[in-house]
């Protein structure tokens, strides 16, 4: 027996049931929480709030602050561990400069780095300072926004300017943010 199928569309959604008795719900209507923009606004701090108290921002000094953005599992960095780390830097307005592992940039055959990952010794200076502060506590597979402000106490010159970037643009971006800065 052939079965048909019939497809409804709602909003951007589509739900399909099939002759053969099988349905998929709909989603449920939601009602607002809120009758006016201050309720509104409340409502969106209160969400903001409660968030915020379950995944604060971290601050380690000198202006380096994290906060997690995906839980790990297993082992904790910490001491002379060797760790593989995927990034991607990004200015202070969030403007992209250059990355490693996420799939991001393409090596000078034109392939993607996805997978790619740094390979780092803690206390060998292969990242900034600041950085390898916030890799400290990490378990696997945990993902962390760091933030890092330039300078000689935290920033990329405690590592001599690694991990350089491995194209030409991320080698422009990174010429270009040096000479802001000095």
């Amino acid at each position: 027996a052939a079965t048909t199928s019939a497809l409804r569309l709602v909003g951007r959604r589509a739900a399909v049931s099939a002759a053969t008795g099988a349905a998929v719900a709909l989603p449920k209507q939601v009602l607002a929480k809120c009758t006016d923009i201050e309720s509104c606004r409340e409502v969106g701090d209160a969400k903001v709030a409660a968030q915020e108290a379950a995944n604060p921002v971290i601050n380690l000094g000198n202006g380096v602050r994290y906060k997690r953005v995906k839980e790990g599992a297993g082992a904790t960095v910490s001491g002379n561990d060797v760790v593989d780390v995927a990034y991607s830097i990004s200015t202070a307005g969030g403007s992209y400069m250059y990355s490693r592992g996420f799939g991001f940039e393409k090596d000078s055959d034109g392939v993607v780095d996805a997978g790619d990952f740094l390979r780092v010794r803690l206390g060998n200076q292969d990242v900034p300072k600041g950085i390898e502060l916030a890799l400290r506590g990490m378990k696997e597979g945990e993902k962390r926004r760091v933030e890092l402000p330039p300078g000689p106490v935290t920033g990329f010159e405690t590592s001599e300017w690694k991990p350089a970037p491995t194209t030409r643009r991320g080698k422009a971006q990174i010429v270009a943010y040096k000479n802001l800065i000095n």
